[in-house]
This record gives structure tokens, sequence and C-alpha cells, in this order.
């Protein structure tokens, strides 16, 4: 049975993402930051493996790979992350850039690195970055962005995370991981864009579908509604 790793997996995306995994038979191995969250997962995924551990603390990497050390992962998915409301010069500060790249791009690189020999051990490994059309630099330079409102940190950390993603891949792919960067769509969750129209549940079904049709490609930026986006 293959094995998915999910971070930020209490809510939103992250806990429907579980739901469609486990049904479609994957065994699930869930990141959280609270004890509580562990309890509902396990009440919910009673199989489920789950750590207490926020994505952003500094010994995160290696009470993951402990966590895993005797495991085979066959698809990593970082999902968790952060936004701020701070749409403009004046309102965005230094300290929101700094928690979103924490979440949105470090604790990326830590979760990669601290699952990499779980990773190695799989057939067919791979690796899911949940990232954002807002991190797209064409995207913004032809001005999707203007006026919908998402804050700085959002965008620019999900660009570093783009980054990161394609860096990712050139070095992984030689032992033969794929590393891919996923646009959810515009979902109706707690971070939701003034045009959200999707439920997390029909996001992780396409996902899923993707997943297990083996349809992901190496360096792959794609939005779940449109397909393939501009870096």
């Amino acid at each position: 049975m293959k094995k998915v790793l999910i971070t930020g997996a209490s809510r939103g995306l992250g806990l429907a993402l579980a739901e469609q995994f486990l049904n479609n038979g994957f065994s699930l191995l869930l990141v959280v930051r609270s004890e509580g969250s562990k309890t509902s997962l396990l009440n919910k995924f009673p199989t489920a493996c789950v750590l207490v551990c926020d994505v952003t603390d500094e010994n995160y990497q290696s009470t993951l790979g402990r966590w895993l050390s005797e495991q085979t992962v066959d698809v990593v998915i970082n999902n968790a992350g952060s936004g701020t409301k701070a749409p403009s010069l004046e309102s965005t500060q230094a300290q929101y850039l700094r928690k979103e790249f924490e979440t949105n791009c470090i604790a990326v690189l830590s979760t990669v690195k601290g699952s990499l020999n779980a990773l190695k051990r799989s057939l067919s490994p791979l690796v899911i970055n949940i990232s954002s059309r807002r991190g797209s630099l064409s995207m913004q330079s032809e001005l999707a962005a203007k006026g919908s409102g998402c804050s700085y940190s959002y965008r620019i950390s999900k660009a570093a995370q783009n980054m990161l993603s394609l860096c990712l891949a050139d070095d992984l792919e030689d032992i033969g991981i794929k590393v891919v960067s996923i646009h959810p769509g515009r979902l109706l969750t707690k971070m939701a864009s003034t045009d959200a129209h999707m439920t997390p549940s029909a996001s992780a079904k396409k996902l899923v579908e993707l997943v297990k049709s083996n349809s992901l490609n190496n360096r792959d930026f794609i939005s779940l509604e449109t397909g393939l986006l501009p870096w």
C-alpha cells in the first residue's frame, strides 16, 4: 500500500486530501500542530499515523526524520501554509514576510529534507508543493494580482516556494524524485480569495486523480482549474 505524507492536515485542503487519499487506498502520515488536532484526526482516520509538530519549529526536520526512520513514503504534500491580509505597501510589515517565508518556504525545505530517506525507499517518489497562482512572477508582471487584495507576504513567499520547487526538481531528478507545484484552485477556505468558488474536497479529488494516473511531470506548475501555469 502506498503512503502519503501531508502537512497541515487538520483542516481545509489538508483534511480533504487525507480523506481522498485514504479513499483511494493510500496509508496516511499526517503532520499537525496540536494534540487536539491529532485526536480529531485519529477519530476520523483511526489507521493514520499522526505527528504533532509545528513545521516552523527549529527541530521539525530532525523530528520528522526520526518519525519516518523506518517508513517508505511515496508522496509528500507540503500543504501547511499561512497568509496575512496586508495587500499594500502601507499595510504590510517585515514581520508578515518573515512569518509567511518560514511557513510557505523554509518549512517546505525542512519537510523534504526530513522525509528524503523515506522518499528514496519508494519506487515512484513524488513531492507536491501546494503553491498559488499568486506565486507566479509571470502572472504578477502581467498585473494578474493587481487589485486582488492578496498580501505582499503571501505572494512573495509563494514565489520563493516556487523557486525552491525548481531547485529541488533540478537536484532530486537525478535520484528519481519528481517535484511539482500545484495551485489548488480558488478554494473556499479560511484564506479564501475574493473569487473563491471551489471546495477543498473537489480540489483534493482532482489532485488525487493526477497522482493516481501518473500525470504529473517533474517541474510542473499546474492549476487544478486551468492546467499549466507560467512560473
